[in-house]
């Protein structure tokens, strides 16, 4: 499935997994020890602020994945 990805492009990319788990943990955290009643606004407001920038910063490491390994089969 991956074989693309080489070991040095896993470790390249594996610097964003530290800002991905922490919105992971937020997004968690926020549906679980919900501080507010099920109010949708603040709901919603909070898994956007918290789940888009997540699937960007995944689509982000994806993205320069594969140029790494596009640039490095150049060389």
């Amino acid at each position: 499935m991956l074989d693309w990805l080489s070991r040095e492009t896993a470790v390249d990319a594996s610097i964003n997994a530290v800002p991905l788990v922490i919105l992971a943990y937020f997004a968690v955290l926020f549906e679980a020890a919900s501080p507010w009643s099920f109010d949708p606004l603040p709901v919603v407001l909070t898994h956007t602020l918290t789940l888009f920038p997540l699937v960007l910063l995944l689509i982000a490491t994806y993205v320069v994945a594969r140029v790494i390994e596009r640039d490095a089969a150049r060389s």
